[in-house]
């Protein structure tokens, strides 16, 4: 018995070492002392005692929130490597009292009731209560939940339709990275495919929307040279699925809009409109020619020779490059022209490296191919930024995709592994695995450290879930009957009949079973349940562990 609560307490000590839950025990009130409360600008009150009092006064007031202690303890923690930020803070502290370095959309929290709990200071959100089973890692009930660090390692949830992921999961996510956004902890970007699963008020900064574009959106934001830009916009406007053979185009469409970018960008030193990069692609003799006399000095050989290309490409036989351009024109529409050649503010990718929130709206009745490309474009760049040398570590950046089995392509699979050590991770929602490309699904559900499985899912699902959670050693217990017969005699000797006698044997070994297998999974998780296991920066893991989302 004390082996199995020894056994009991590590493994809840492992849980809590992932999810950031405490230990929490019930106080035996008569007996324990008053506890001092502690803040979290404790740290600088020996040397800035002022500015620790001032914040003694502002903490007892009621229009000082979670949001606003947690944006002064982030702030206090980034001083350590700049003191300069403690005496910014205190001149801020006296003129603006709770609201000091407010975000900058001057919002202290967000409207509304909230739907999860969030510990703002320690960066974690609770999902809900962990269910006790003999199949987990966790056979304790108590609060589950996920932190910043956790994110980091990306989260692949997988679930039928209505079962809960949204609402689960997705919603208690966005809305503590929207509140983490506020407290200068994090950025984010959130793809939106039914326009209204996240469309809450106050939640974002930005909204990219083609029906109403009141921001833009660049088409080239996470690129500052054209060989990267022409990459990730062909990637982005081509089909996912490709063949080997058909891999030739491929790069055919890479190298046209290579030729197309480079001299413009050396010509104007901006980036081109949808209409001046489709008619350079079409080589457009008057749009060819503008670009060439604008071309002086050394290189211009080169970049009039690299323009002269595109034409060549166009008089073979069979474009190799007519794919490209042609999906490209889809997005030569009114509405889509004024989100991505917008007159005012323009989103772009690299933005996220200061604390702001990004809802992109996908128009898929209106617009179906035209939303797929600009959700692939964000997902690629939102990739291609945060795994770069240029990326901020020291602030969180988070992209929450809902079916994201569509979006995927290999570039972004294999950009996973890359996030974690610039502090950035994916959440990935789909029904199945089958959604994602083939070539990638092993890469996606690999190099996602985080995995949720809700009941219901598809068989072939299942067995994968089943296999990553490993098997475990079960007690089987064997029992062999045996009956003995014989003659029974009388008290004279005479043959009174026949007696049995039966003996029975137990035998027990130890054997390997999975924990959970396709059937436990497919119809022995309830609704509003899910199977969630985590893994942490540093390698740490833990799970399968049964959660109720609902609790």
């Amino acid at each position: 018995m004390n082996k199995r609560r020894e056994q009991l307490e590590s493994l809840k000590r492992k849980l809590a070492a992932i999810t950031g839950a405490g230990d929490a025990q019930p106080a035996d009130v008569s007996r324990a002392a008053p506890q001092p409360v502690t803040q979290p600008w404790d740290r600088i009150r020996a040397s800035h005692s002022a500015l620790a009092q001032q914040l003694d006064q502002l903490a007892s007031s009621p229009d000082f929130g979670d949001v606003d202690r947690a944006r002064i303890a982030h702030i206090i923690a980034r001083a350590g490597h700049e003191p300069a930020e403690l005496d910014r803070l205190a001149e801020a502290v006296l003129q603006e009292q709770g609201a000091a370095l407010v975000h900058p959309s001057q919002q202290r929290n967000l409207p509304g009731p909230r739907f999860a709990v969030h510990n703002l200071v320690a960066g974690q959100v609770r999902l809900g209560e962990v269910i006790p089973d003999h199949r987990s890692d966790y056979e304790v009930a108590g609060d589950f939940g996920l932190d910043l660090d956790v994110l980091r390692t990306s989260l692949l949830v997988i679930g039928p339709p209505g079962s809960g992921k949204t609402r689960g999961i997705a919603i208690p996510v966005v809305e503590h990275l929207s509140l983490a956004a506020l407290t200068g902890k994090a950025s984010m970007v959130v793809v939106d495919p039914k326009s209204t699963d996240f469309a809450y008020d106050g939640w974002f900064d930005v909204t990219i929307d083609p029906l109403n574009p009141t921001c833009g959106f660049s088409l080239f934001g996470g690129s500052r040279t054209a060989d990267v830009a022409a990459d990730r916009l062909a990637s982005a406007l081509l089909p996912p699925r490709v063949t080997d053979d058909k891999a030739y185009f491929i790069d055919a469409s890479k190298n046209a809009l290579y030729a197309c970018l480079e001299p413009f960008l050396a010509a104007y030193e901006r980036w081109p409109t949808v209409p001046e990069l489709l008619g350079l692609l079409r080589a457009d003799q008057a749009a060819v020619d503008g670009v060439k006399s604008r071309l002086k000095g050394a290189g211009a050989k080169d970049l009039k020779a690299l323009l002269d290309t595109r034409g060549r490409q166009m008089q073979r036989t069979a474009d190799p490059a007519a794919s490209l351009v042609e999906r490209f024109a889809l997005l030569d529409r009114p509405s889509l022209r004024r989100l991505f050649d917008h007159p005012g503010p323009t989103f772009q990718m690299r933005d996220l490296n200061r604390p702001v929130r990004v809802r992109v709206s996908l128009p898929e009745a209106e617009y179906p191919d035209a939303s797929r490309i600009l959700a692939r474009l964000v997902v690629s760049q939102f990739v291609q930024i945060t795994s770069s040398s240029e990326a901020d570590r020291s602030i969180f950046k988070g992209l929450v995709i809902d079916e994201a089995g569509r979006f995927v392509d290999d570039y972004v699979a294999r950009g996973v592994q890359k996030l974690r050590s610039n502090n950035a991770g994916l959440v990935l929602l789909t029904q199945t695995m089958a959604d994602f490309p083939p070539d990638v699904r092993a890469t996606v559900f690999g190099s996602t450290g985080c995995k949720a499985v809700f009941g219901g899912i598809d068989p072939t699902d299942a067995d994968i879930f089943s296999r990553w959670f490993g098997d475990q050693y079960v007690t089987e217990t064997t029992i062999n009957r045996s009956a003995t017969s014989g003659v029974r005699y009388d008290q004279y000797g005479s043959v009174g009949g026949r007696s049995e006698s039966h003996t029975a044997g137990y035998s027990a070994r130890r054997v390997e079973r999975a924990r959970w297998t396709v059937s436990d999974i497919i119809t022995g998780v309830p609704s509003g349940h899910a199977l969630m296991s985590l893994a942490r920066s540093n390698g740490a893991r833990v799970g399968p562990v049964l959660v109720n989302l609902r609790g």
